[in-house]
């Protein structure tokens, strides 16, 4: 992951966004084969599988890929409510941090992979994700869609 990071960071945000949106594109198109390998690791009905987790995965890819551009080395000057103009203020820095981890809810285990790996991703970082143990299907299904 460490080595891969600097040069992901490096790719223009259009590029990242692109990625994540192909993800995207690869999840829905794969919603009943997803669907069912949820259904598999959970225990939870093929009809909510098939219906709610991968949907929802996709529409957050779609949004992490949506706001990548948002995120590219903008900072921001805030000043303070309540202080006096000049003496108190925040700043926000939005560069890739390197190297995130993740660990996965046993529940939603794709869902839970997506909302972790997909802002990391959009902001520029590599990720190490941990699967629940007993629900690591849709991690290694993920694994093969990035």
């Amino acid at each position: 992951a460490k080595a891969g990071q600097a040069e992901w960071a490096a790719l223009p945000c259009k590029t990242k966004a692109r990625l994540l949106l192909n993800a995207a594109d690869i999840c829905r198109k794969r919603n009943d084969e997803l669907a069912e390998y949820e259904a598999i690791d959970t225990g939870r009905p093929i009809a909510e599988t098939n219906c709610v987790d991968i949907v929802c995965a996709v529409e957050a890819l779609e949004f992490m890929a949506s706001i990548c551009a948002t995120t590219a080395n903008v900072g921001q000057h805030i000043t303070m409510n309540g202080s006096q103009p000049g003496t108190s203020f925040g700043y926000t820095r939005r560069e890739p941090l390197g190297v995130t981890a993740g660990i996965g809810a046993w529940n939603y285990p794709l869902q839970s992979a997506i909302w972790k790996s997909a802002p990391s991703l959009a902001c520029g970082n590599s990720m190490v994700f941990k699967p629940a143990d007993n629900t690591p299907l849709m991690a290694l299904k993920l694994a093969e869609i990035f």
